[in-house]
């Protein structure tokens, strides 16, 4: 499950209905967010480190936020202002949208597949990170990242440990709207 193409197609079908970007979440909690390639990194690290043998590891970005706090910034990765707040199921209210993300596709020549195959079980993920209904929010969502670097991950191991969350949400949708998915 992947949030950048549930919330890129949200955010895209908002747009080209010329609308901010409205966050459709519900109550809020402190969050912690993992990039793909600092994933990746510590994966290959644990792979290769005797001292990582047989261990298991919490790894995140290294920040944490509250979605709404982040919203304004995703709004703006996405050339859109931030809209207010309205609780809503991206996985109730997406897919019948399907129709309009394939006109979207069309019109500006997008490379992602239709809604449902590109999208998966993302809007659901969304609907459980966004707090959209979710009576656990009150819990916050941390992890402790320590015992990686008792072993060896550092920083001086593995560039780049720690990430911005904002900047990487950024980046990735950078990614995808270059290679004109979303």
């Amino acid at each position: 499950m992947n949030l950048i193409p549930a919330i890129g197609t949200y955010a895209a079908l908002l747009k080209e209905d010329g609308l901010p970007l409205i966050y459709p979440g519900g109550a809020t909690n402190l969050m912690e967010a993992v990039d793909a390639d600092l994933l990746a990194r510590a994966i290959a690290w644990a792979g290769q480190a005797s001292a990582a043998r047989d261990q298991a590891f919490n790894i995140t970005n290294g920040d944490v936020f509250l979605w709404p706090s982040l919203w304004p910034a995703i709004a703006d990765a996405l050339g859109m202002q931030p809209g207010g707040n309205a609780p809503l199921s991206l996985a109730r209210e997406m897919p019948p949208r399907a129709q309009d993300w394939e006109r979207i596709r069309a019109k500006y020549w997008l490379t992602s597949p239709a809604l449902a195959d590109f999208v998966g079980l993302s809007f659901q993920y969304a609907d459980s990170r966004l707090g959209y209904d979710d009576e656990r929010r009150g819990d916050p969502a941390l992890v402790s990242t320590s015992s990686s670097a008792r072993p060896g991950f550092t920083n001086s191991s593995i560039p780049k440990l720690c990430c911005e969350s904002g900047s990487e949400f950024s980046r990735r949708n950078g990614t995808f709207r270059r290679s004109s998915g979303l």
